[in-house]
């Protein structure tokens, strides 16, 4: 469950207001001034408004990743969408923006490709790494690809959502409720970020619709609180399996994990369905804030959403023709693909992604998902680097 900005692949993408220098000239020479600068300096490289937002101990922590990862840079292409980078071992898309005092004042990077990388390199970099990992990647929901642990069952933060989607879908085609339908906005519902919504005055009205695509795009946990009433949890638990029973709320969720005494939590733990739901009634009346969620892992093999990355790869598949799922495109790049789908969720010790993805609109869909689990942290960068590898051999 995300209670900050996720960072959905290794990118930094920032554009501030001023004059940008579009010179192609300059911006490869800034390129090869960037990955042979001196790190103790990059950040005389960068806009201040650039920095602000984006200390200079992560910008030379992602660029040691690509360096490591692809080499020495080689060469600067051209392309419709910015500039491909190649490298020794390989290449990555990329864009930036010079402003007219010659500082970068926007930088983005792509999805590595590696000149001799496939499936089994991978596969045994995942093996590698000290989590619990599971991989799955599908072709039109029928040709394994790639699995590891895919039926495994793990925490999954909020790609839970993809369930709470599918059962709305379930509703709105089989009862009288309407995408049009208006949901007025009560305190019960109302949760922390990640989202808007939780800013919103009360009694504010929003379509269904609206808060679908905010629970999706946005992972907006006000909005996919007030859709589980709007649908009804026990139409989702129909859906989520015995061991997400009671479908847990996310402010339910964070006040059981975060707030809630230790007896009350080994009770709800321990103790049978019915008194696992008056135990969640009972968290209502636990004040909460975002300050009260620990960075630290807690409690991820007891209080999740727990799915198998082949049970989150058959739903997103499912759903492939959801207009929600293809707002925000993950660790793909929209330009690359006719149709990306994704859902993505993390968590202090969780760390999932699920993307549809398919080439043209007669070709194959491929799902790939990935879970990756550990009560100790997550070397996040390297499991999104890896899942991001996995999306540029599909390519």
């Amino acid at each position: 469950m995300k209670k900050i900005v996720l960072i959905f692949t290794l990118v930094i993408i920032l554009i501030f207001s001023g004059i940008i220098n579009a010179s192609i000239e300059t911006d490869k020479k800034m390129y090869h001034t960037l990955f042979n600068h001196d790190k103790e300096n990059i950040e005389e490289l960068f806009a201040q408004e650039f920095l602000n937002q984006v200390p200079a101990a992560t910008i030379n922590q992602i660029l040691t990743q690509y360096k490591n990862k692809l080499g020495d840079l080689k060469e600067i292409q051209s392309t419709d969408n910015g500039y491909r980078l190649i490298f020794s071992k390989g290449s990555a898309p990329s864009t930036i923006n010079v402003s007219s005092d010659n500082k970068i004042a926007g930088l983005w990077f792509g999805n590595m490709t590696l000149s001799e990388d496939d499936y089994n390199k991978i596969l045994t970099e995942f093996k590698n790494l000290e989590s619990e990992i599971s991989v799955y990647v599908i072709k039109n929901n029928e040709e394994a690809i790639l699995a590891l642990n895919e039926n495994k069952k793990m925490g999954v933060a909020s790609s839970f959502k993809l369930y709470v989607l599918k059962a709305l879908y379930e509703q709105i085609e089989s009862t009288n409720k309407s995408w049009n339908d208006i949901v007025e906005l009560n305190k019960k519902n109302m949760s922390i970020p990640s989202g808007i919504l939780q800013d919103w005055p009360i009694n504010s009205p929003i379509t269904v619709n609206s808060l679908a695509n905010l629970m999706i795009s946005r992972s907006d946990n006000t909005a996919t609180d007030h859709l589980i009433d709007f649908i009804g949890r026990g139409n989702i638990e129909k859906i989520s399996g015995k061991v997400n029973t009671p479908f847990l709320k996310t402010i339910e969720f964070f006040k059981l994990k975060h707030k809630a005494r230790s007896e009350l939590k080994k009770s709800y733990i321990n103790s049978e369905l019915e008194v696992k739901r008056e135990i969640l009634k009972d968290t209502d009346n636990l004040e909460f804030s975002v300050q009260d969620v620990s960075n630290e892992p807690i409690l991820i093999k007891e209080i999740e959403w727990f799915f198998s990355t082949k049970e989150l790869s058959k739903t997103i598949y499912e759903l492939r023709e959801a207009k929600e799922l293809q707002i925000n495109p993950g660790l793909a790049s929209k330009n690359n693909w006719y149709r990306v789908g994704y859902k993505g969720g993390s968590e202090a010790g969780v760390l999932q992604y699920t993307h549809l993805l398919q080439k043209t609109k007669e070709g194959p869909v491929f799902v790939v998902s990935v879970t990756a689990n550990n009560e100790n942290g997550l070397n996040t960068n390297k499991i999104t680097e890896l899942t991001s590898r996995l999306i540029s051999l599909l390519e």
